[in-house]
């Protein structure tokens, strides 16, 4: 029967309230009386229950069965903690080393402890350096895509936790799942394990997670986690060294996973040790030379002026036993260098006077490494340069006779210490093969033959692997008679001559270019390739792009005019766009316009001049001329032109105070496929132009992704494998690539040039750092059984202590 109530128009109405839009809002939502409270009756009332399911509840084999499952975990490894898998799809982990802000796993994996934490936090966020595993859930037609995703945000997780040598993986669908393990030496994949038949390797997965294998380490038991801290806040690290325990580490740079991944931290000291820098790398054992060995070598008379003072090297070990890692063939050891000094990066640089006084330092201290120590650097790149450089107090004086002499000195006549440092002895290669054949090693120049390098600031004839055919004639530089003078006196005792060459009748740095050798290199290219070494001018070249790179970007303090912007995004991409070993060399077009007075900022024009004559003498494949000039002939030229220009400068009071926060910005002109995205800019091989136009932003980033991940449509509209290659492609695109193990035969280096971004931030809680993608290599997603068989080898460790310990819930 129908309600006939007459109800008066003045009855008030009750505003609807509107939808909830969170969860917050849904659970203060009013239900109906007495919902919530629990029914017994439940079952009986409201579900089907068939035959079979009571059969199964029955069944006792089944219920002691369970119950054995559940108890296992108490018996394999009672005094470890749970380990609980969290939903996290729609929330990127926090507090990445390289502050990615992209890519969120489906699920992690955390310990119990750290989930009732969670839970009791407003932030809700959990953070890489707590992760102990990823997994990534995909519908059965994105199956394919599973492991690439998967397998990088191990790689990131890599990046997160020095305190564990390789992480475990899991991509999972409703067809099947794989297992992944990731670590420095690189990224492997299982086979595809059906749900029904193959089981067991989830549960040889999660075993592992509690019993890590005994035939490898599974963590670096000499760093974790600050004590007396907030868990989910900022990391800082302890670090144990052997005879003392550095507090309160706080990480500076994490280099590319699958790679040596340098990671770098500075230590909390006090004025009176001064500071401390620890530096861990997962080195290639067949490399030849070591860094430790580089710098024992580089200070075996004290601690040479331009370089960075080093206390020791020595290998991490886990249980006495040297920490290592192998994927395939490879195989890598963990080391550790204790340095003690730091500085700002290049960046930091307070005027262009002295940029460029840093700069003649940095070629001094080079060519003294060459000519005194026979040793080359190989990597000289912006972020293995430092300003403003502090050394600890207790470091070893230089006692040597022949000391580098920087330009200060031959400018105003005192001694003065170097404008800037040169760092990182990764790359470096001893040229005494003497040495070299005393210790074992080959004494050939094979090790000459790797392409090593930090791409952007890389030689061109090193970036493509032969000697190239731009010949010219390049007379050396001649200085005016007011400092030539001063020159030649304090470089009274140089052995080399090269400080008093002049060229005279067609001749260039002291020699003449041999057109037979052009002749026969046009004639048989191969040539070029056999032919081809790194030398010392290809490290002068080097320096050369570092300036480049700079006084593009430099923008004078409190000016945010630019009248180039335009001029400035032409010639910028050329740059950052550059390729290693790519057939067009994009940055030959700075080489070839030779333009500075255009594509520098208006209040700069007047280093235009200095930067054309410096471009000229960069322009020549100085391994035509025959006989070959002296080693450093590049070096004298370039140093030559900086001392008259910057000599000129002081005299006439010309500099030009610099922005050491924000660089020039310019509207970018995309041409790769874009990575997913981080706060800072990518700095390596490619680096796509739209992440170049500024410096870091202070801005913070969301809390979360927008819109759910699992909603996100990822492959409905083409093939499986095209969606996996254009995936991978995007990654590779925006990667960092190391290029020493790219050699022209046999890659026995190990070169991980975007570490050499590392020392850039050294150790400034202001300065950039910078996002490393990580590349995956196809090999990597390969199905390998060894990969499941591994998880169930070895035998039962069961230890306690171990925050990592744990089981699963």
């Amino acid at each position: 029967m129908s309600d006939h109530t007459v109800r008066l128009k003045s009855t008030p109405v009750k505003p609807t309230k509107p939808p909830p839009t969170n969860r917050k809002e849904m659970s203060a939502f009013h239900l109906p009386p007495d919902s919530l409270i629990p029914n017994t009756d439940f079952c009986r009332t409201w579900l089907n229950v068939h035959d079979v399911i009571k059969e199964l509840v029955l069944d006792k084999k089944l219920t002691k069965l369970a119950e054995a499952i559940h108890k296992s975990k108490d018996e394999l490894c009672p005094s470890s903690e749970f380990i609980v898998f969290v939903d996290n799809h729609s929330f990127v982990p926090t507090y990445h080393p390289n502050e990615i802000k992209a890519g969120a796993p489906d699920s992690v994996a955390i310990l119990e402890s750290v989930l009732k934490k969670l839970q009791q936090d407003e932030r809700n966020r959990i953070p890489w350096h707590l992760t102990l595993t990823a997994v990534e859930e995909k519908k059965a037609v994105d199956a394919k895509v599973g492991p690439a995703q998967c397998g990088a945000y191990l790689g990131y997780a890599n990046q997160a936790r020095p305190d564990m040598v390789g992480m475990y993986g899991l991509s999972v669908s409703p067809r099947s799942f794989q297992i992944q393990y990731s670590c420095p030496a690189g990224l492997a994949t299982s086979e595809e394990f059906n749900w029904t038949a193959q089981l067991g390797g989830v549960l040889a997965y999660i075993c592992t997670l509690y019993l890590p294998r005994t035939d490898f380490a599974p963590r670096d038991t000499t760093i974790s986690l600050a004590t007396g801290r907030d868990v989910l806040g900022p990391p800082l690290w302890d670090i144990d060294v052997g005879d003392k325990v550095y507090r309160n580490c706080k990480v500076q740079f994490v280099g590319q996973p699958w790679t040596r991944m340098t990671w770098v931290a500075e230590a909390e000291t006090d004025d009176k040790e001064g500071p401390t820098v620890i530096k861990d790398s997962y080195c290639d054992v067949r490399t030849p030379f070591k860094e430790g060995d580089m710098y024992e070598i580089l200070h075996k008379e004290g601690s040479a002026p331009g370089f960075a003072a080093v206390d020791r090297e020595y290998e991490v070990k886990y249980k006495d036993t040297p920490i290592t890692v192998s994927v395939k063939k490879l195989t890598r050891i963990k080391t550790r260098l204790i340095m003690k000094t730091s500085g700002l990066p290049l960046t930091k640089c307070r005027n262009i006077v002295d940029f460029f006084k840093g700069m003649y330092d940095i070629l001094e201290a080079h060519r003294w490494m060459v000519a005194e120590r026979k040793l080359l650097h190989r990597d000289i790149s912006h972020g293995n340069i430092v300003v403003e450089a502090k050394d600890a107090w207790k470091i070893k004086k230089f006692e040597g006779k022949k000391p580098p002499i920087f330009i200060d000195e031959v400018l105003h006549g005192k001694h003065a210490p170097p404008m800037a440092r040169l760092l990182d002895m990764d790359n470096c290669a001893n040229l005494d093969r003497r040495k070299m054949k005393s210790k074992g090693g080959k004494g050939d120049d094979e090790p000459l033959r790797y392409r090593t390098g930090t791409p952007k600031f890389i030689a061109r004839s090193v970036a493509a692997g032969r000697i190239l055919d731009n010949f010219s004639v390049m007379p050396m530089p001649k200085l005016q008679p007011e400092i030539a003078a001063t020159y030649e006196e304090v470089h009274r005792n140089d052995s080399s001559k090269l400080r008093e060459l002049s060229d005279a009748n067609g001749s260039t740095h002291g020699s003449r270019i041999s057109f037979d050798r052009v002749t026969l290199y046009s004639e048989d290219c191969s040539l070029q390739v056999a032919d081809f070494e790194h030398q010392p001018f290809h490290d002068a070249e080097s320096v050369y792009w570092c300036i480049a790179a700079f006084v593009l970007l430099a923008k004078p303090l409190n000016n945010d005019i630019d009248e180039g912007q335009r001029q400035l995004s032409q010639i910028w991409d050329f740059m950052a766009e550059h390729e290693v070993g790519n057939a067009v060399a994009t940055r030959s077009a700075l080489i070839s316009g030779n333009d500075w007075a255009e594509w520098l900022h208006k209040d700069l024009s007047f280093i235009s001049k200095l930067m054309t004559d410096l471009t000229r003498q960069i322009r020549p494949e100085w391994a035509l001329l025959d006989p070959a000039p002296e080693p450093l002939h590049l070096h004298e030229a370039m140093q030559r032109l900086i001392l008259q220009y910057v000599h000129d400068w002081e005299k006439n009071h010309l500099n030009v105070e610099l922005d050491t926060v924000s660089c020039r910005t310019f509207t970018p002109v995309e041409r790769k496929p874009m990575a997913p995205k981080s706060k800072h800019p990518l700095i390596g091989q490619i680096i796509t132009s739209s992440t170049l136009g500024k410096r870091d932003s202070n801005s913070a980033a969301p809390l979360a992704q927008s819109g759910s991940k699992r909603l996100r449509k990822t492959g409905d509209d083409e093939p499986l494998d095209a969606e996996l290659a254009e995936l991978q492609q995007a990654w590779i695109d925006s990667q960092s690539t190391p290029v020493g193990s790219e050699p022209l035969e046999y890659a026995a280096e190990d070169e991980d040039e975007d570490t050499s971004e590392f020392i850039s931030s050294l150790l400034h809680p202001l300065s950039r750092k910078f996002t490393l993608e990580s590349k995956i290599d196809d090999a990597n997603l390969l199905p390998r059984k060894t990969v499941a068989i591994a998880l169930w080898r070895g035998t039962p460790d069961i230890r306690a202590g171990g925050e990592e310990r744990g089981g699963t819930k």
